[in-house]
């Protein structure tokens, strides 16, 4: 399929790095030449220079036969004209990025089909980070009745040492292996899956099971009862309003006078003007247990800094926004728990509709190039009708979730797959065909 991307920032970016390594046809427009030739060096794909709202520029970009616009540009305005031009010229679906409430409600009438605000993703993901200390992922599935949570394993943790199917016979299938991230590899869940300290587990469990697979990987921390946040962006004002509404006390922290003014008078936050990388400043707020800093200014720098410094003066859980993931890569041993971005939360939002239409929902990943997906099974796939023992799982995939009309469960190797059955599936992008031909056809 075309894919064409408007907009070579750091979403755009990334979005073409993901479609290109699963083959799509995919084009990059950027009003930048710079950038734009920077693409075409980088990437492998052709990378147009134009103005993205421009006909004449979609057009030699290919927009009339795409069957996915993404318009992921800085500005709302340009993301809807883009899709309003490309839609009118033949493009099947349109994708825009838009942060101004006030353009949230175009739709069909202006040409974008559907309309993403990363923003919203990601203060959603810091909520709910926040009410489990110390779990990296937290990802909702089925209307929230299966939750994928990811963390570290700790030393001392129930899982490390021990086989996947030794932990089953002694927790009566209250949660399914769906991987384990080891230096950027995703291992699927298997029973003899041994469990180190450091990986990055992934378990899928019901709803009411979180706090026990929190457990598991080691996990020991007191609820927060307080929330610090560092940085006066939208994304971190929008973060702060809804955990007061949560009912955590909130302390938001901005180093521009002005801005922290600004923030001050339009909430009832409790805002600190300073920098929120400073020592002392930290120190004054007495961070220590029930206390989570979550850093949300848009410098990667500030976030890592400010998270260091506020775990060395008593911090025992931190969350950092991070754009450039080569950084992110390097930060399971700094002492920072979680990490959100605006990039991933777009992505979610958006590889759904480059997938199969009974992709229902996906989710990709900081530390590795797997997706989990939800999955609605069709009534002729191949797969209706076996049991999951006897299916040609690929090896790289794990089905850990599923869902039949109102009821999800954990599947068991004696489940039977039935159409309308909805599964949640780990898979490393090698076994991403294989699964959607099994369960889709």
């Amino acid at each position: 399929m075309r894919v064409v991307i408007v907009g070579a920032g750091h979403d755009g970016l990334y979005l073409a790095e993901r479609l290109i390594a699963e083959g799509q046809d995919v084009v990059v427009v950027e009003a930048d030449a710079a950038k734009a030739a920077a693409v075409q060096d980088r990437l492998d794909c052709l990378a147009v220079h134009g103005n993205g709202a421009s006909p004449a520029t979609l057009r030699r970009a290919g927009a009339d036969r795409a069957g996915l616009v993404l318009a992921v540009t800085d500005a709302d305005g340009a993301n809807v004209m883009a899709c309003h031009s490309a839609k009118a010229m033949g493009a099947k679906r349109t994708v825009a990025r838009v942060e101004d409430p006030d353009l949230r409600e175009v739709g069909p009438g202006l040409g974008v089909d559907v309309v993403i605000d990363a923003r919203v993703s990601v203060a959603r993901e810091v909520r709910s980070l926040v009410r489990h200390p110390g779990v990296s992922d937290l990802v909702e599935f089925a209307g929230g009745s299966l939750v994928l949570v990811g963390a570290r394993a700790r030393p001392g943790a129930a899982f490390t040492g021990r086989t996947v199917a030794e932990m089953r016979e002694s927790s009566r299938g209250r949660w399914v292996l769906a991987g384990v991230v080891r230096e950027g590899r995703m291992v699927a869940g298997r029973g003899t899956t041994t469990v180190e300290v450091g990986d990055h587990v992934l378990l899928m469990v019901r709803k009411e099971d979180v706090p026990f697979a929190v457990e598991l990987v080691g996990l020991r921390r007191r609820p927060a009862r307080r929330v610090v946040v560092l940085g006066g962006t939208q994304i971190a004002q929008l973060t702060a309003d809804h955990l007061v509404e949560d009912g955590y006390e909130v302390v938001l922290v901005e180093a521009d006078p002005v801005r922290a003014a600004e923030i001050a008078g339009a909430t009832d936050l409790m805002v600190i003007g300073g920098d929120p990388t400073e020592p002392e400043l930290l120190d004054r707020l007495e961070l220590g247990e029930g206390d989570v800093v979550v850093a949300l200014s848009g410098w990667d720098e500030v976030n890592l800094m400010g998270c260091m410094v506020a775990r060395a003066v008593g911090a025992p859980c931190t969350i950092a926004r991070f754009g450039r993931f080569a950084v992110a890569g390097l930060l399971k041993d700094v002492g920072i728990d979680a990490v959100v971005s605006s990039r991933v939360a777009a992505a979610n939002a958006i590889l759904r509709f480059v997938r199969r239409d009974r992709i229902l929902s996906v989710a990709t990943f900081k530390d590795t190039r797997a997706e989990a997906l939800e999955i609605e099974v069709a009534p002729g796939a191949r797969a209706v009708g076996m049991a999951l023992r006897d299916l040609a799982v690929p090896a790289a995939a794990v089905v850990g979730g599923f869902v039949r009309g109102t009821e999800a469960f954990l599947p068991t190797g004696d489940t039977v797959i039935r159409g309308g059955d909805h599964l949640v599936v780990l898979a490393s992008p090698s076994a991403l065909e294989d699964v959607e031909r099994m369960f889709i056809g």
